[in-house]
């Protein structure tokens, strides 16, 4: 299985650089060309789906409720809390360091170079990797460990979250990427800790 794993990583990487250099710059000026205000309005509306402080609050409460009488729930909903939490945190920190500006700089000013270790803040530097993506993908798996009768909706809807990002034309394909695997690593991480 760990083979299998690494092998996933691998291709999931190769993707993430076949992106960055082919398909990242293109699809922006695509979606830029085709957005509808129906697509802006979806992708507004996944946007706030996938922030992360609905998750994390709904995880407290449940642990909070199922501590006593349902100990085994509550250990499933501090995965999950633990999922969103860690891979957020570090989606944020390395947005901090690789400084990469987002599709609207580049459609707008032609700004395409990274400033790595500029250590903005500004939202607009703040492309890699998408925090939303990175929410949506931990969701999908540790969601699915916690509630194994519902795992397909949980995968729609983190998939839905991370694809939200593209539509809405403030991430690059490589940045979703990035933040998917982000968050699928560290939720299988911590899921594996219950074994």
């Amino acid at each position: 299985m760990k083979q299998r794993s690494a092998q996933i990583i691998i291709i999931w990487l190769a993707a993430i650089v076949a992106s960055m250099l082919w398909l990242d710059k293109p699809l922006a000026l695509w979606i830029e060309s085709t957005q509808t205000d129906f697509s802006r309005m979806l992708g507004h509306w996944l946007e706030e789906a996938g922030k992360a402080h609905w998750i994390l609050g709904y995880c407290i409460v449940i642990t909070g409720i199922a501590w006593r009488s349902r100990r085994d729930e509550a250990y499933n909903h501090l995965r999950l809390f633990g999922a969103v939490a860690a891979s957020g945190i570090i989606a944020n920190i390395i947005k901090v360091i690789a400084c990469r500006p987002r599709p609207p700089l580049f459609i707008e000013q032609s700004i395409t170079d990274w400033n790595v270790l500029g250590f903005q803040m500004d939202y607009m530097w703040n492309s890699f990797p998408s925090g939303h993506a990175t929410t949506g993908l931990a969701i999908a798996v540790a969601g699915a460990a916690a509630y194994p009768r519902a795992k397909h909706a949980f995968w729609i809807v983190g998939i839905a979250i991370a694809l939200g990002r593209i539509m809405l034309n403030v991430h690059y394909l490589s940045d979703v990427l990035t933040g998917s695997l982000i968050g699928v690593v560290v939720a299988e991480i911590l899921i594996t800790l219950k074994r």
